[in-house]
């Protein structure tokens, strides 16, 4: 399955994950409180700490494996099947602990619950990282709807019987079980039990890179939010995490799955001795002409979008909501980072890099946190503006590519982003006070009309997404001709 059919199963796939998994998110919003957020966060956070011997990326040693034998799948296997108990029995433990790990008796519940999910996960890694590795996504992507059916529904009519921050956990750790399964018959050719330690040094230097680029960054996420949580209280907490969860929402289900099917296609190019140049500028332009006018328009729309899809109580989190989606567009400016790193097998160098920027941005985010939520917030943009300079001069290395390059596709990209926020930003201005509460015809208005300045200035610019577009028609024609 080549790149653009496994983007466009993904597109699909993805676009019915995201209208689901947002749905869920509003109902769940208006059932529970901050507090309730709040509790589900930290416990959540707790259990990101201890992720951190899970970050290992033994799916990703598959996909990117040049020589990958029978013998290193069982030994991937077995490394995660170990840390999977570790993970499991050391979340349990933190909730038999009591008052020594959280005087809140909700946290400790919660973290029970979720003590099932590593050893549920542990059994689909293998199938789902040879899929991907096939570039199958088709299956990766009927997977991810439906884990988050079962989760969304499962969350929502928990809520309503009053289940309150167990309905979360519960959620996920149905839809999990569910998700699995459903990978374990579509994919059971490649479903395996066998255990072996053969090679098991090689995975180990792999998988200890990946923990200093990945674990150690989701380390330092989820300290920030035990830091915040203790520092501002859990209702502060939910008010900040519903404000990353929603730019996590288009984030994940936008940005991280192109870089999921991106990873597959780079590390196939790689393999085979070809330079990324050509596929990473054509990436890039795509990704940023799409993306930078999404989290632009949500910054600039966020206390009147905030009110109207969550209500009032959530107010709060509009300030933070617009800084983090200013952070995402920073961030879109070295797209496919960690992708082109792993494939180049580059990941000591940018586990290196990785340390840096941890210690940057959790000092920034410290910082931050002792001023307010939207400087928490603004703490995430600086982190953003610091890794843009620590790595374009690396990504630029490995794609061949130069700010020469890149140049015309910024410029082309802010462009299109300026055509697309112009309507919304001036009905923010214009409206002034009252434009904290739009109503949704005049905020739909303004983002529809966005969308056809944008689709204008795709013509005009002669784009690569409209070129791409009109040999998709033309294809269709003739198909049906």
């Amino acid at each position: 399955m080549g790149f653009k059919r496994g983007l466009a199963w993904t597109a699909a796939g993805q676009g019915s994950f995201f209208v689901i998994q947002f749905g869920g998110s509003v109902i769940v919003a208006r059932l529970l409180s901050p507090y309730e957020l709040g509790v589900f966060a930290l416990a959540l956070a707790i259990t990101g700490v201890l992720n951190l011997i899970q970050s290992i990326g033994l799916s990703s040693y598959i996909v990117r494996e040049p020589d990958l034998t029978p013998e290193r799948i069982a030994t991937a296997f077995t490394v995660n099947a170990a840390m999977s108990l570790v993970l499991a029995a050391a979340t349990a433990a933190l909730g038999l602990a009591g008052t020594f790990i959280a005087s809140d008796p909700g946290i400790r519940g919660v973290l029970l619950v979720l003590a099932l999910t590593p050893l549920i996960g542990a059994v689909g890694i293998v199938p789902l990282a040879l899929l991907e590795r096939e570039a199958d996504f088709r299956v990766i992507s009927t997977a991810n709807v439906v884990r988050s059916i079962i989760a969304t529904t499962g969350t929502v009519a928990l809520a309503l019987m009053g289940w309150s921050y167990y309905s979360i956990a519960w959620g996920q750790v149905g839809g999990a079980a569910v998700s699995t399964a459903f990978v374990c018959v579509a994919a059971r050719r490649h479903v395996t039990w066998r255990m072996s330690v053969a090679g098991w040094r090689e995975i180990s230097r792999f998988g200890a890179q990946m923990i200093a680029i990945s674990g150690v960054n989701s380390l330092a996420a989820r300290a920030s939010d035990l830091l915040l949580g203790k520092l501002s209280g859990l209702a502060a907490l939910g008010l900040f995490n519903r404000a990353a969860n929603v730019t996590n929402l288009f984030w994940e289900n936008l940005h991280l799955v192109m870089g999921r099917v991106a990873f597959a296609e780079l590390s196939r190019q790689k393999r085979e001795g070809m330079s990324l140049r050509g596929f990473y500028l054509s990436a890039s332009e795509m990704i940023t002409a799409s993306l930078w006018p999404l989290f632009t328009g949500l910054a600039v729309l966020s206390e009147p979008l905030i009110r109207l899809v969550y209500g009032d109580k959530w107010a709060a989190a509009a300030g933070p909501f617009a800084l983090l989606a200013l952070s995402a567009v920073v961030q879109l400016s070295i797209t496919l980072t960690w992708e082109v790193f792993v494939a180049c097998g580059e990941t000591g160098r940018q586990a290196k890099f990785e340390f840096v920027r941890t210690i940057v941005g959790t000092t920034f985010f410290a910082v931050g946190c002792a001023i307010s939520l939207e400087g928490a917030a603004a703490a995430r943009v600086a982190e953003s503006v610091f890794s843009l300079l620590l790595y374009r001069p690396h990504l630029s290395r490995m794609t061949e590519t130069s700010l020469t390059d890149m140049g015309p596709i910024y410029l082309r990209s802010g462009l299109l982003t300026l055509l697309a926020v112009l309507p919304a930003s001036i009905l923010m201005i214009h409206g002034g006070e009252a434009a904290r509460t739009l109503p949704p015809l005049s905020m739909g208005g303004a983002v529809l009309a966005g969308i056809g300045l944008w689709a204008v200035g795709l013509v005009l610019l002669r784009h690569p997404i409209f070129r791409e577009a009109m040999l998709l028609l033309d294809r269709k024609r003739r198909a049906s001709a």
